[in-house]
C-alpha cells in the first residue's frame, strides 16, 4: 500500500528526531511532540513520505493540501496499529491510554494506546472560519461544575497560546521579522473569542448567556455563579408538596444587576441593552433582508438559551437565539426545526426562561409572534443542548461546511440513571420521608417524572447519537461530563468551609463540586467511562483545536475578525473594569 514498509516507522521517527533534536527529547506533552512531528514532515525533503497509493510526491504542493495529506496518513497508520512512539517519546504519552477509530475492540479488550489520530485533527484547520461550538447541559447547582471544566479549558488555552506564541517568535528571530505581541494573561482569557456559538439549557444557559451574550471571563462567572447560588437557593419559598420552592425574584435582580455591570456607569439603557437580539439597534434593517443572519458575515459569538412552552399538556421545545434565524429550502429535511428568528426579551427574562424548573421557580411569560407565552425550564425537553446545536449547525452552514470545526459538549454531572433519585431509591425515590399520600400527589404528576427522565437518560441518549454521528470523539465532537456529582441535587446549597472561609454560603457544596471536578479531570482513562480518551486528553485537544482556530482567523483579519473579537464596537465586553477586550495577540 505504501511505498515504505510499515515496519520502518519508527526508524523514520528516530531520524525526524536526530535532525531536530528538539522534536521528541525535549517535547514536553504530546502536542508539541506533534507539532514537531508535522513541522518535520512539512520541512525535510530529503524523506520519502508516503502521500497516497505508493506515489511519492514532491512536498512542494500547497501547505494546506498536505496538511490534509499528513493528517489522512497518520489516521491510516493509527488505524492499522503500526505506529508506536520512540522511547524518546513514551514517556510523555505513558498516561495517554486512547482508542483509534476503526478500532473494532470491544471495551474489555482495548488496552492503551498511543494514537495520532485526535492530535493529527486538532493541528489541522480546514477553514478558520468553520464554527466552534459550546453546548452546556442544565443541572442547577451542578452547572458549577461546568464551568470550572471551561476554566480548565481556558488554562489549557492559556499554555497553547504561550506555546505558539514562543514559536513564532523563535521564527521571527531568525528570519530577522519584528517580535510578534505577547499573549493575554490567563485570567483575561475570553471564551467568546474562541467560540462562534454557545448553546445552553438551564444552567447552561445563564453559563451560555453569561460568557456569550455578556463577554464575560470563565473567573468573573464563576464568581457570579457562586453568587447566584445564594439567591436562587439560599431561602426556600416553601415547604408545601406541589407548591413552588424558591423565589425568583432574587434571580431576576442579580441578572440585571450583573448586565448593568457590564457597562460603562451612565450608558446602559434600560429596555434596550439589555435585549435580545445583540444588534437590537439593528434589528429592523435586519429583518428585512432577505437572509436576515449570515454566517458569513461579520459577526460576534452568539448564544442560544433552550427553554420550553407550555402548549396545553405538550410541552414543545424553544430557542431564544441571539440571532435571527429562519429556515430556507437548502436546510437538510432531517433537521429539527425549532421556533424561527429571535425574540426580543430582556436577558433576564432569558434566563428565567431557560430555568424556570417545575416546582422550582414559577414560569415565566412573553409576548411571541403576538401571542402571550409560558417559558419554563429547557431540561423538560433538551437538557443536552447538543443536538439542537447540531441541528442549528446543519440548518445554518448547508452547503459551507461539511462539519464543525468543534462542537464541545459539557455537561453538569455524569448521571448513572439506574442510581438516580427518581427511580433508584423504590418507589418514591427521593421524597420517602414524604407521607404516603403526599409521595403519591408528587409522583401523579406526569411533568415531573417526565422532566427526571429528559434529564437523566435523554441527555446522555442524546451524547450517544452526538458521538455516532461525529464517528467517535477523537476530531470534531467532544464531551466532557464529570462524575462524582451525580448525586447532587440540583438545589443543594449546604453551608459550609470554603477555602478559608468558614460557615460560607453554600461553601460545602461548592467544595465538594471543586474536589470531583478536580479529581476527575485529572484522572486516567476509564474503560468504563470513557470511548476516547481521558478527560484531560480531551481537553488538550480541543484547546489546541480552538488556538489554532483563532489564530488562522486573526491572520486572514478584515472586518470579519475585528467585528468577531469586538475591536471597535459598541458589543458588551465583560463588566466593569475590563476594559480591553481583544483578541489575546492584540493586547
Amino acid at each position: 500500500m505504501h511505498s515504505e514498509s510499515m515496519s520502518e516507522w519508527p526508524t523514520r521517527l528516530q531520524s525526524f528526531s536526530s535532525i531536530s533534536p528538539h522534536f521528541l527529547a525535549l517535547a514536553t506533552d504530546t502536542s508539541e511532540a506533534m507539532d514537531h512531528l508535522a513541522a518535520c514532515i512539512h520541512s525535510f525533503s530529503l524523506l520519502a513520505l508516503p502521500w497516497n497509493d505508493g506515489v511519492t510526491e514532491a512536498p512542494s504542493i500547497h501547505a494546506s493540501e498536505r496538511s490534509v495529506r499528513i493528517r489522512q496518513w497518520l489516521a491510516e497508520l493509527t488505524d492499522e496499529g503500526s505506529v508506536q512512539p520512540p522511547e524518546s517519546m513514551q514517556s510523555a504519552t505513558s498516561s495517554l491510554e486512547i482508542r483509534a477509530p476503526g478500532r473494532q475492540n470491544s471495551l474489555d479488550e482495548r488496552k492503551p494506546e498511543f494514537s495520532l489520530d485526535g492530535w493529527a485533527w486538532s493541528i489541522t484547520v480546514d477553514d478558520p472560519w468553520w464554527p466552534c461550538i459550546l453546548a452546556v447541559d442544565g443541572g442547577g447547582v451542578r452547572g458549577y461544575s461546568s464551568l470550572l471544566v471551561l476554566k480548565n479549558l481556558m488554562h489549557e488555552i492559556w499554555l497553547c497560546e504561550k506555546r505558539l506564541e514562543d514559536e513564532q517568535r523563535e521564527e521571527e528571530r531568525i528570519s530577522g521579522d519584528p517580535p510578534a505581541s505577547c499573549v493575554t494573561n490567563e485570567e483575561d482569557i475570553l471564551p467568546c473569542h474562541y467560540f462562534d456559538f454557545m448553546f445552553g439549557t438551564s444552567s447552561g444557559g445563564i453559563i451560555a448567556t453569561l460568557l456569550g451574550r455578556l463577554r464575560l471571563t470563565v473567573e468573573q462567572s464563576l464568581e457570579f455563579y457562586r453568587f447566584l447560588g445564594e439567591n436562587m437557593f439560599g431561602r426556600r419559598r416553601s415547604r408545601v408538596p406541589l407548591a413552588t420552592k424558591y423565589y425568583h425574584e432574587p434571580l431576576e435582580a442579580a441578572v440585571k444587576d450583573i448586565v448593568r455591570s457590564c457597562y460603562e456607569e451612565g450608558t446602559f439603557r434600560e429596555g434596550i441593552d439589555d435585549l435580545f437580539p445583540l444588534d437590537v439597534d439593528e434589528s429592523g434593517d435586519i429583518l428585512e433582508r432577505a437572509v436576515p443572519f449570515d454566517v458569513d458575515d461579520p459577526r460576534v459569538c452568539h448564544t442560544c438559551c433552550l427553554t420550553a412552552t407550555s402548549e396545553g399538556v405538550i410541552d414543545e421545545a424553544y430557542l431564544l437565539r441571539t440571532y435571527p434565524h429562519y429556515y430556507n429550502d437548502t436546510a437538510p429535511n432531517w433537521i429539527a426545526r425549532y421556533n424561527e428568528g429571535a425574540l426580543e426579551i430582556p436577558i433576564w427574562k432569558v434566563v428565567r426562561a431557560t430555568s424556570a424548573t417545575p416546582f422550582y421557580f414559577n414560569m415565566v411569560t412573553h409576548v411571541a409572534g403576538g401571542v402571550l407565552k409560558a417559558f419554563k425550564d429547557g431540561g423538560i425537553r433538551e437538557n443536552n443542548p447538543s443536538g439542537a446545536a447540531f441541528s442549528e449547525f446543519h440548518a445554518l452552514y448547508e452547503g459551507r461546511a461539511s462539519e464543525p470545526a468543534l462542537l464541545l459538549s459539557v455537561g453538569a454531572g455524569r448521571v448513572q440513571p439506574e442510581k438516580d433519585d427518581l427511580e433508584g431509591r423504590g418507589l418514591f425515590g427521593r421524597f420517602a420521608n414524604l407521607s404516603t399520600l403526599r409521595s403519591l400527589m408528587y409522583l401523579q404528576t406526569p411533568r415531573v417524572v417526565q422532566a427526571g427522565k429528559v434529564k437523566y437518560i435523554e441527555g446522555q441518549r442524546q451524547h450517544y447519537q452526538m458521538r455516532e454521528a461525529a464517528h467517535g470523539e477523537n476530531s470534531w465532537y467532544k464531551r466532557i461530563d464529570v462524575a462524582g456529582i451525580e448525586r447532587m441535587q440540583p438545589d443543594e446549597w449546604i453551608k459550609g468551609s470554603y477555602n478559608d472561609l468558614k460557615n460560607f454560603p453554600g461553601g460545602a457544596t461548592l467544595t465538594a463540586i471543586e474536589e470531583a471536578t478536580d479529581k476527575d479531570l485529572h484522572r486516567p482513562f476509564d474503560k468504563m467511562l470513557d470511548s476516547y480518551a481521558a478527560p484531560g486528553l480531551m481537553l488538550r485537544q480541543t484547546a489546541e483545536k480552538l488556538v489554532r482556530q483563532r489564530r488562522a482567523r486573526e491572520r486572514l483579519g478584515g472586518p470579519r475578525w475585528t467585528t468577531f473579537v469586538g475591536v471597535g464596537s459598541k458589543i458588551v465586553r465583560g463588566g466593569k473594569g475590563v476594559v480591553d477586550r481583544r483578541s489575546p495577540s492584540q493586547n
